[in-house]
Formats: C-alpha cells, sequence, structure tokens
C-alpha cells in the first residue's frame, strides 16, 4: 500500500500543480483588470489562492482519492486501476478547461464563472455557430490547454510505470485493515477541512476571496472550478426579514410615486409630454466611458459623434448595474438589477409578472418595439422583451438579409440601424423604442469597406466602437429626416462596460463606468451634469421627465426625487452602495465596511467606525434593497400590483 499512498500524493500534488499555473496563465492574460500594489498584498492573494485550490482539489478529486485509499484486496486489480484512473483524468480535465475558459471569458464579466453559464449559453440560437469564432480568437488558450495536457499524461504515465510495478500484497490481517482503515479515514477528514477551507464554524465560500484581496483583486484568489461546482443549485433565493413591513417601506420601496418638480424642464423649448413625445432607448454594446471625450476629461475619445452629441444633450455620471449584456437589459427596461448570482432572464423567476417602460407607456398609448440585429433567441432577450410589454422584436431574422451578417454576432450596426430607421417609420406615434448595437463586441470584426478608417488604440474595442459610433452618426443623419424625429427624446447608454486602459476606469468603481446622455431635438441647450445614474434609475426618470403622473415599479431612483440617491451592484458575494462620497460593501454575517470613494477609489482604507452614522445608514438602506429584492421576487410581486 505504501507505493499506492506515494502515486496517491504525487497525482494530487500533479493535480495542484496544473491548477495553479491555468492561475497564473488568468493574471498573466488578464493583468490589466487588478491592481496589486504591494508584496504583502501578493502574498495574501497567494494565500488565499491556496486555501481555495484545495478546496477545488478536494471536491473535484474526492472520487479518485477515495477510490485509490479505501482499504479494499483487489487495489490491484488493472479494471479498478483504469476506473480510479478515469476519475483522475476527468477531474483534472475539467479543472483545467475551466480555468483556461475563464482566461478569455472574464475579460467580459469582471466574474469568474459561476454554474447558470448553462442557463444563458444555452439560451438562443447563436451559441453552436459561435464555437468556432471562439476557437479561433482564443487559439492560444488552446494551445496553452493541449500543452497541459501533455504535461498531465506525460508526467502521470511516469508516475504509474515507477509504482505500479511495485507490487505488494494486500494485508489481509486485521491489524492492516485498522492501519489503513485509520488512513484512510484521516484522509477523509484532511478532505472534508479542505474542502472547507479549515477549521471554522462557517464553510468558505466564494465571498470570503475578500478577506485575502480587495474587490478588485478577489477573482485571483478565487479559481473558476470552484466558483462553478460552489453554485450549483444556488439559483433561489433566501426569504431576508432584517425589518418588518412598515419599518421596510419608510427605508425604501420600489413602488414610486411621480415626482412633479422636474428640473430639466427649463432645458426644453417645447416641454416633452406623455403621448406627444416619442421614446427612443439606444443601448451600445460594451461602451465603456473611457471610450469618449466627454467622460475621459476630453483625453482622446474613439467617439467623435457621440461627444459632439453630448454638447447638445444632458450628461450624466452613468453606473451600470452587471457586467453582462443579459444582466443590463433588465436593468436599462425594467429597473431590475442583478442582485444574486442569476441573471433575471435565466433566473427561475423570469416568468414572474414585471413591467418595463414599455408597459407603462404602453398604457399610456404608445406603441413599443424592441431593435436587436443577432440572433433571434440570443440570450432570450426577443422572449424578454415579450413579456414585458414590447408588441414587436426586429432581430435578424427580421432583418433577413445575410449579406450584412457579421460572420459572428448578427447583422453589422450600420445596416441594422438604417433599417431600425425604416420600420420606425411605420410604426404610428407616439412609439417608445429600445436599440441594442452588437458590432462592438468580440471578435471586433467591422465591415471590409470601413476597415483601416476608424482610431485604433491599445485594446481592440476602440476600432469598432468607432465603426458603431460612425454607425450612430448615419443613423441621426437619417433620423432629422423623418417625421417623428423633432419630437423624440433618445436615451444613450450601454449595457455595461468593457475592457479599459486608464487608471481611472480600473478602479472598482471605474470598471462600471458607462455613458448615460439623454438628448432630444427639443432641447434649448445641453448640460453636462455631475449627478450619479445608474442603469436602473433610467425607467424611473423617463416616467418624471414625460410627466405622466403614474407610480412605478423599480429599484433605482428618478434623479428627480428627493430622497437619497444611490448607486448599487453586486459582485462575488458583495453588495456594493454608494451614496454622495461614500461607499459600502456589505455581506451577510460581516459588518459593513465603508470607504471614501473620491480619496479611496481602490477601497483599501475602511472608515466605517469613523463615520458610524453613514455606515449604519449605508447597511440599513442595503438591507432593504436586498429584503425588496428577494421576497418579491419570490412572492412574484415586481410590478406596481401590491396587492
Amino acid at each position: 500500500m505504501k507505493a499506492q499512498y506515494k502515486l496517491t500524493l504525487f497525482r494530487y500534488l500533479l493535480a495542484l500543480a496544473l491548477l495553479l499555473i491555468t492561475q497564473i496563465i488568468f493574471y498573466l492574460l488578464n493583468t490589466k483588470l487588478f491592481n496589486i500594489d504591494s508584496f504583502s498584498s501578493l502574498m495574501m492573494i497567494c494565500w488565499g489562492n491556496i486555501k481555495f485550490s484545495l478546496s477545488s482539489l478536494s471536491f473535484y478529486l474526492a472520487p479518485f482519492l477515495l477510490l485509490s485509499l479505501l482499504p479494499l484486496p483487489f487495489q490491484q486489480n488493472n479494471i479498478y486501476r483504469i476506473i480510479t484512473s478515469v476519475f483522475y483524468f476527468v477531474a483534472v480535465e475539467l479543472i483545467m478547461v475551466l480555468n483556461l475558459i475563464d482566461c478569455g471569458y472574464f475579460n467580459f464579466t469582471f466574474k469568474r464563472i459561476t454554474f447558470d453559464i448553462f442557463s444563458y449559453l444555452g439560451v438562443g440560437g447563436d451559441f453552436n455557430s459561435l464555437i468556432p469564432t471562439f476557437a479561433r480568437d482564443y487559439w492560444h488558450i488552446i494551445l496553452m490547454f493541449i500543452a497541459l495536457n501533455f504535461v498531465l499524461y506525460y508526467t502521470d504515465g511516469k508516475l504509474r510505470k515507477k509504482y505500479y510495478q511495485i507490487q505488494q500484497d494486500f494485508p489481509l490481517n486485521y491489524i492492516g485493515y485498522i492501519k489503513y482503515s485509520f488512513v484512510f479515514l484521516v484522509v477523509v477528514f484532511v478532505l472534508i477541512v479542505f474542502q472547507r477551507g479549515g477549521l471554522q464554524a462557517r464553510v468558505m465560500a466564494p465571498i470570503h476571496a475578500s478577506n485575502y484581496a480587495t474587490t478588485q483583486n478577489t477573482a485571483l484568489v478565487l479559481n473558476t472550478p470552484y466558483t462553478f461546482y460552489r453554485t450549483i443549485g444556488k439559483n433561489n433565493l433566501e426569504r431576508k426579514n432584517y425589518f418588518d413591513e412598515k419599518t421596510l417601506q419608510t427605508i425604501f420601496s420600489p413602488i414610486q410615486l411621480p415626482n412633479t418638480k422636474v428640473w430639466t424642464d427649463s432645458l426644453f423649448a417645447e416641454l416633452p409630454q406623455v403621448g406627444k413625445t416619442n421614446v427612443m432607448i439606444i443601448v451600445i454594446e460594451s461602451f465603456s466611458a473611457e471610450y469618449t471625450g466627454i467622460y475621459n476629461g476630453g483625453k482622446t475619445t474613439f467617439t467623435p459623434f457621440i461627444d459632439s452629441l453630448a454638447k447638445h444633450s444632458i450628461v450624466f455620471n452613468g453606473m451600470s448595474n452587471g457586467k453582462k449584456s443579459i444582466d443590463g437589459i433588465p436593468a436599462i427596461t425594467s429597473s431590475m438589477p442583478l442582485l444574486s448570482e442569476t441573471p433575471y432572464i435565466t433566473s427561475i423567476y423570469s416568468s414572474n409578472k414585471l413591467g418595463s417602460i414599455a408597459s407603462l407607456l404602453k398604457e399610456k398609448g404608445y406603441n413599443t418595439a424592441f431593435f436587436h440585429g443577432g440572433y433571434n433567441g440570443t440570450m432570450n432577450f426577443d422572449g424578454f422583451a415579450h413579456q414585458v410589454g414590447y408588441q414587436k422584436y426586429f432581430g435578424k431574422n427580421e432583418y433577413n438579409n445575410d449579406k450584412d451578417y457579421d460572420g459572428n454576432w448578427g447583422i453589422f450596426d450600420e445596416p441594422f440601424l438604417q433599417y431600425t430607421i425604416g420600420k420606425i417609420n411605420s410604426i404610428p406615434q407616439p412609439f417608445i423604442t429600445t436599440l441594442f448595437t452588437l458590432s462592438n463586441h468580440p471578435p471586433y470584426t467591422i465591415p471590409k469597406q470601413h476597415e483601416g478608417k476608424f482610431k485604433k488604440g491599445k485594446i481592440p474595442y476602440y476600432e469598432t466602437m468607432g465603426y458603431t459610433d460612425y454607425a450612430l452618426r448615419k443613423f441621426f443623419e437619417s433620423a432629422k429626416k423623418t417625421t417623428w424625429y423633432n419630437n423624440t427624446i433618445f436615451v444613450i447608454t450601454a449595457d455595461h462596460s468593457a475592457l479599459n486602459a486608464t487608471k481611472e476606469f480600473k478602479t472598482q468603481l471605474g470598471l462600471y463606468k458607462i455613458p448615460i446622455i439623454v438628448y432630444s431635438p427639443m432641447l434649448k441647450h445641453g448640460l453636462n451634469t455631475n449627478i450619479t445614474m445608474q442603469q436602473i434609475d433610467i425607467l424611473p426618470t423617463l416616467n418624471d421627465m414625460l410627466h405622466t403622473g403614474s407610480k412605478v415599479f423599480a429599484y433605482g431612483r428618478s434623479i428627480f426625487s428627493p430622497m437619497p440617491h444611490y448607486y448599487i451592484y453586486y459582485s462575488n458575494g458583495e453588495y456594493i452602495l454608494m451614496m454622495g462620497n461614500y461607499v459600502s460593501k456589505y455581506r451577510d454575517g460581516f459588518s459593513t465596511q465603508l470607504f471614501d470613494a473620491i480619496k479611496d477609489p481602490d477601497m483599501k482604507n475602511n472608515i466605517a467606525n469613523k463615520y458610524p452614522s453613514i455606515t449604519k445608514q449605508h447597511t440599513l438602506l442595503t438591507q432593504a434593497i436586498i429584503q425588496q429584492y428577494n421576497n418579491r421576487l419570490l412572492k412574484n410581486k415586481t410590478t406596481i400590483e401590491e396587492k
């Protein structure tokens, strides 16, 4: 049995080494997204990484380890050895695949892959067709996977050749059974300790990664095999009872009254009115605030048209409530943020009754439509749009002309935006439409006739963002010739931010900065405000701008609300809330942390003890939002109908 123990130990260490190598690859391919500013920070990250790696191995290698060390007399049987090896190789392959996939995928979500990936990758008809594209764009990761497989099978073959040749009779006496049974029980105990992350009372969870690193760096502590298995079956929300119902309503309620004092009215030559003013929300794929001169201090711009339009618009400091398209669309249209691990559209609550800006205005006599040039069914956007009140959906199928197909995701922005103009012309006024662009997305393809026309920079998004900006210019040129242009309010924003190159936009909050711009030909002049506006604020804000007089269901607040304004998002088990100059981190069972968002953008110096009243205010509001979010989704009370 000694040879068997040695073989098992060395195979375990080989798996650990391969996992750590993929962790290093993950960091090297995503270096720009992290900020390790000291040696002590690096050591803490490494220590946390080891603990989470051991937890992963204890889960994935458990069948192999238990079969290898069971005190059974047929350990030397060849069939038994083959079965044991199959469990080993399947586990190690899965560990490497998950971690290496995230080496590329992390760029888009800024979080480790969780089990819900199957939900949104399986939604829509474009996934299978995109596999060759992913293989092409991430060929270097595939080569790394092949190289690591060579290391795995070569090294493991050497180990098996050495130790399988050492034949040992299994001890059949009682002393032998007792001895090896004891070793087996010790191994089981160690596996349990590793999986739990130690002997502490509370089992280690993904949120504990923040004990070893700042929120921006927690992904370096975690590994994807861990976040994947830890989120299996975590689709259900927990009912929260922080407050009684009466107290809860005084702190936060998503049932919001209209505001009559709308300070933007003075900016309009003609006052927006429900029933007369059209609304068009333009959602730009992967659009970081960094890309525009209006948001980056005029340092550089890859969106000259949007910058020119912004000078005649109301400009807000935009913030996204998630990091994926599937998070952004519900936030923008329905004021439904991502406050759990699972996107709303793919959660078990997706069949709940939910309103939107479309359903709100449809009740006022508006016609509604949603435009997206991607495959029909992509992330179930068409189903979601119909569910929340959009009467018509126009996608790749309706466009029905593959000569403008980008070869990956759908129809190029320029032709699809022109197509949108034509379709809107056939929709009776007043209307509310949402247009979601597509081209500013990996693999960063632009039409051949436009290659070389747009500015390039440090990251590939810049060129495709320039193309999308050009497509928007052509869109507005065509829109000006229509009968509906002059009495339309345009809201230009993003589904989420993307890669950033400058330090200001690589902080924990900077990674979520997006444009939110309100433009209308009815505006007398533009205004660049200092007001922070999140995606979930768009619905209640439009409700007030149009003077509907209606109550709305929204987890955001109108910018005209007299109530304190806030920004909230969820990441890796933490709820991050910003109000004024302060930002907090809240986790169930832990003390709220507080930071100065201006002086400490990297959120390193916890000042909660210094400002207990502000910390308490943040804690109460965060808990109230969580309770309203969880409990209302559980009860299917996510509309204005409270009873």
